[in-house]
């Protein structure tokens, strides 16, 4: 810090200090803070010359530009002045042509109360033209009341009758499929039934061939041992007879009617086992018949599972493409209902900007 010029008084026998000299540099310092002083204040000084030195140029200037802001302000308002008055007549001729459209109106609304009182379940708005007077808005022109209608007509007669129509086909179509479902499965159970019956009669028919089989062996053996004994018990009979012819025993007389006792016992025997056979043989026909039988009615459950198959099928394709055109009539009742929400969301523009320039008429 630079020390001040000022000594400070001091008292008694203390020694004095000797003052500094100021040497250039101390003065240099002060003349270049003046210098650029003086230097700021003409900058300064130049520049608000140029600003406000040529007044009346600057407010020329400003003054053409107001004019020039007026005179576009002017064409705006005689536009809006133009605009106003065609708006005024459009809304003046749809106010002459409201008691039209109120008939026009009416006679909607009557279509429409028809329409919503057979459709109830329907999901459309109920366009009035009370609505339109509750809400304080003028009814819309006959062209588009005439538009507006018949899109109302198409989305809320039409659209909802073709398709209670192919819904009624498809309830029918799934009906007709769960019957034929149903038949189709009591087919399979008779099938089922039936092929096992017919593999218990296989095994009935093996069973009974391999025992016809054996029965015939032992059929065989049996002639061939009757026919053996036949000839033995003939020719000891003979013998006997002669012996008793010749002796006259009485023994040989009783053996001899014992004989006669086994001979007749085993051709009784012999009769059995041929009418068992024979019994076996009828058997074996009705076994072979019963084959037949299954064999018959196991093509006709299948000719009837293909015929119910098919059916099925059919039924199938049928619910498909009433599927299909139930998805197709639901998109062009929503398109429908776009392009009518569409059209009154448009006449409700129309309607919003007749009645604000009407009142900015009746404000002027």
């Amino acid at each position: 810090m630079e020390k001040s010029s000022f000594a400070m008084a001091k008292f008694g026998l203390e020694h004095k200090e000797v003052m500094p000299k100021r040497d250039c540099g101390f003065y240099l310092k002060y003349i270049f803070l003046f210098t650029s002083l003086i230097q700021f204040l003409i900058i300064l000084g130049l520049v608000l010359f140029m600003v406000y030195g040529n007044a009346q140029a600057g407010t020329d200037t400003h003054l053409r530009l107001l004019e020039e802001q007026v005179q576009s302000h002017y064409r705006r308002i005689v536009a809006l002045g133009a605009t106003n008055a065609n708006l005024s007549r459009t809304l003046n001729a749809t106010l002459k042509d409201r008691d039209k459209v109120q008939g026009m109106a009416l006679k909607v609304q009557r279509e429409l109360e028809k329409c919503n009182s057979s459709q109830a379940s329907s999901s459309n708005p109920q366009v009035s033209p009370s609505s339109w007077e509750s809400r304080g808005r003028v009814a819309p022109p006959a062209d588009d009341a005439a538009v507006a209608s018949l899109s109302l007509r198409v989305v809320t007669a039409r659209g909802p009758q073709k398709k209670l129509r192919l819904q009624r086909q498809l309830d029918q179509a799934s009906l007709s499929k769960r019957t034929l479902e149903g038949s189709r499965q009591q087919s399979q159970a008779e099938l089922t039934k039936v092929t096992q019956e017919k593999d218990k009669c296989q095994q009935d028919l093996q069973s009974a061939r391999t025992e016809g089989d054996l029965s015939r062996m032992e059929l065989d053996v049996h002639k061939h041992r009757c026919s053996s004994l036949q000839s033995d018990v003939s020719e000891k009979i003979l013998r006997v007879l002669d012996l008793a012819k010749q002796y006259q025993c009485k023994e040989a007389e009783k053996e001899l009617g014992q004989i006669r006792e086994r001979v007749e016992e085993l051709l009784r025997r012999q009769k059995e086992r041929d009418s068992f056979y024979v019994w076996r043989s009828s058997c074996e026909l009705s076994v072979q018949q019963c084959r037949h039988n299954c064999s018959r009615d196991t093509q006709e459950l299948q000719q009837r599972i293909q015929g119910l198959e098919k059916l099925q099928k059919d039924g199938e394709e049928e619910r498909k493409r009433l599927q299909a055109d139930k998805e197709k009539v639901g998109k062009e009742l929503e398109e429908k209902r776009k392009a009518a929400a569409a059209m009154e969301e448009l006449l409700r523009q129309q309607l919003g900007v007749c009645m604000g320039t009407k009142v900015g008429t009746w404000g002027t």
